[in-house]
Order: C-alpha cells, then sequence, then structure tokens
C-alpha cells in the first residue's frame, strides 16, 4: 500500500467490510449506485466536494470545458468521478463525458480540461462532482455547476448582470453622515465569468440631505447600473446644557432682575448643530417659583408679579426676593431647545435667591408659575388677587 495516499475512513472500512458494497459502472445514472458507507442517516461525514471556476472555449461544436473539483472539506478525499452533461442531468441530460479526480488533501482543487463535442441544440453545460453520488457529503448543493451556450451549442453567451436599486432614507450618526446602500438584490444570473462586484457612486458616508447615488454591476464582462437617492435625515434632539445655579443677591426693595436663558443655563450641544446658542435656538416655556406670589418679604409688605416673561421668552424679570420665614427661593425656568432640522429637547435651570439668613434652598415645589403648562394650584396669591 502507498504512504503517499493513505486511504480515507470510508475506503478502509469498504475494505475491512468486504460485504455490502456495490460496484459504479461507468455510465451510471446520476445518484443510481451508491456506496454502503453513506448511511443516508444526514450525519456529519466531513466530506465535501464542489466544482468552481467552470468555463468554456468552443469551436464550432466542439468544446474544451475547463474548471476545478475542490476538496471543500478540510480532511483528505479518496479519488471521484465527475460527470459533463448537455442538459441538466436531473431532468434527462446526456453525460457526454466524465473526469477522473485523484486523491484530494483538505481544500486542495484539481484543475481540468476535457474536450467535448455536444449535441445540437444543447443550450446549457453541467458539471457534476461525485456524479455517481458515491460519497454521502456534509453539503450536495455545491456538487453541480453549469453555462449558459450560444443556441446551437458552441460559445459560451454571458447573460449580463441585474442592476436593482432603492431609495432609502436613514438616521444621521454621531457624525452628522451615514453610511447607506441602496442595493435592493442585484445579481448575476449565470454567475459568469467572474463573482458579482457592486460598486456606488458616490460612496462612503452621505451628509445630513438627499444624495443622488448610481449603483453599477459588473461580472467581468458587461455592467448594469441604476439610481437612486440616499437620505439622511437628522432626527436626534438636541442635548440640554447643565444649570448654571445662578444665585440672585436678595434686595431690600424686592426689585427686578432680568435673568437670560444665557445667563441661567450651559448651551445646548447637538449632533449636527454643535454647541448651540440659547438665545437663538431656544424659548421659556414657563417659570416656576417654590414661594407663593405673596411671600411675605418683610415685616410689613409684600410684592406680586414676582415673575415677568418677555415677549419673545428668551428672559423674564425675577424678584430678587425671598420669603422672610423661609429658608430661600428657588426660581425654575423651563425651556425649549431646538436645532435646525426642529428637532427639540426641554431643559430647566434655576435661580436661587437666598433667605434672610444666607440659606440657599434646594427648592420644595412649585408654588407661583407664569407661562404655559404651569402645575395645578401654581396661580396667583390669596392677596395678590385682592390688590
Amino acid at each position: 500500500m502507498s504512504l503517499r495516499h493513505p486511504l480515507s475512513l470510508f475506503a478502509s472500512l469498504l475494505l475491512l467490510g468486504g460485504c455490502g458494497t456495490e460496484t459504479l459502472e461507468e455510465g451510471a445514472a446520476l445518484g443510481e449506485a451508491r456506496s454502503a458507507v453513506n448511511t443516508g442517516n444526514g450525519e456529519h461525514t466531513g466530506i465535501d466536494l464542489a466544482v468552481t471556476e467552470l468555463g468554456v472555449t468552443c469551436e464550432g461544436d466542439v468544446l474544451t470545458v475547463t474548471g476545478t473539483i475542490k476538496n471543500a472539506a478540510p480532511t483528505g478525499i479518496d479519488p471521484s468521478i465527475a460527470g459533463i452533461y448537455a442538459g441538466n442531468p436531473a431532468e434527462g441530460g446526456t453525460l457526454l463525458d466524465t473526469i477522473n479526480v485523484p486523491w484530494l488533501v483538505g481544500q486542495e482543487t484539481y484543475p481540468f480540461s476535457k474536450v467535448v463535442t455536444v449535441p445540437e441544440g444543447t443550450q446549457q453545460l453541467y458539471v457534476v462532482a461525485d456524479n455517481f453520488g458515491f460519497f454521502p457529503e456534509d453539503d450536495e448543493t455545491n456538487n453541480t455547476a453549469m453555462v449558459t451556450l450560444s443556441p446551437g451549442g458552441g460559445c459560451l453567451v454571458n447573460q449580463p448582470p441585474v442592476a436593482l436599486c432603492k431609495n432609502v432614507t436613514v438616521s444621521a450618526s454621531a457624525t452628522c453622515s451615514a453610511a447607506a446602500s441602496i442595493d435592493n438584490g442585484s445579481y448575476d444570473p449565470d454567475g459568469f465569468p467572474q463573482s458579482l462586484s457592486i460598486t456606488a457612486s458616490p460612496a462612503g458616508q452621505y451628509p445630513v440631505g438627499t444624495t443622488p447615488v448610481t449603483l453599477t454591476v459588473s461580472d467581468g464582462m458587461d455592467s448594469a447600473s441604476c439610481s437612486a437617492t440616499v437620505t439622511v435625515v437628522d432626527d436626534a434632539a438636541p442635548v440640554a446644557g447643565a444649570s448654571k445655579n445662578l444665585v440672585l443677591a436678595r434686595t431690600l426693595g424686592a426689585d427686578y432682575k432680568t435673568v437670560t436663558l444665557a445667563d441661567c443655563a450651559q448651551p445646548a450641544t447637538d449632533t449636527c448643530g454643535g454647541t448651540l446658542n440659547l438665545q437663538q435656538s431656544a424659548s421659556i416655556i414657563r417659570v416656576e417659583s417654590d414661594e407663593s406670589e405673596d411671600a411675605l418679604f418683610s415685616l410689613a409688605l409684600f410684592k406680586c408679579k414676582d415673575i415677568v416673561l418677555s415677549a419673545d421668552r428668551k428672559s423674564a424679570q425675577l424678584r430678587a426676593e425671598s420669603s422672610l420665614l423661609g429658608n430661600g427661593r428657588v426660581y425654575t425656568m423651563v425651556y425649549s431647545v431646538a436645532d435646525a432640522s426642529g428637532n427639540a429637547t426641554i431643559g430647566t435651570c434655576k435661580v436661587k435667591v437666598p433667605s434672610p439668613l444666607g440659606i440657599l434652598s434646594v427648592g420644595l415645589g412649585p408654588n407661583y408659575c407664569q407661562g404655559e403648562g404651569c402645575p395645578a394650584g401654581t396661580g396667583n396669591g390669596l392677596l395678590c388677587p385682592l390688590l
């Protein structure tokens, strides 16, 4: 026994068993004879033969068929027989010739070249690995390859690829752009002569907005193209900035102090807009106070209208007062900030007025409010409506 090409496990079993085997006869129908080593129970065998790189050159009705038989599995496999057919063998195609494939180690390929004469009218030529179904393979779907011939038999006719496109809409990423593909299942009917290549122009990241894109597919011989659009949408709302926690010095006359949004909060940040200026991109929805409108700020006096919003909602006049009996006043500005695409988010910031003892409160909830969406029970105090 030669040590150069050791027998596979299946061949060894045949030699040891010696009975119950079938003899393959040349010209047998596809799948007619099968060794007893193929139990047909669907178990993993570690065997897989495939046909690759199939091609044809021609002179009249005489064709030279070229290609490779590949051992697609990682382990070696005994010699096998491939078949060349005029027409689909599963539909009664004619066996023109066979290819004797030697022992193949794992992933090894065996190039072949065969001259055959095709019957008149042949339109398709097939090559089938393990033609007589001797080996129980893990994947039988890659055993067959096919090429289409010109009418009457002869030269190979390439079927051009088909380009299919679709319009797509995607959301912008953190870079204010997005990758996208307009390919809608482009394909090559015959997979010949090369694997299908797909390119897009322009390619890569697409900016916010709508970009026309052309898709080109090629099989190495023919090409096709189609066009569609990529629309990148900025649908991410800005992130509101933190409160500056502005402190207003308490005044004896409970004077108004004008506080802008920029005084109260840090700028917002946006995926596409970057840093947003609050005086340009935001507006006050309402201002809440954790003390009532008629809170006593001295032994004899109280003030009304502690909060007055500006007409453009970019600022508010806030009384620099806090209750004589409280622990300090907290104003809360509630505002909306939007980016150029109209995406908006709600932010809040606080303005504090110390108590007479200099204490800064953390806020106990709204008691008085001006603007839109004020909580229930936060209107005027008891005394102010009487004045």
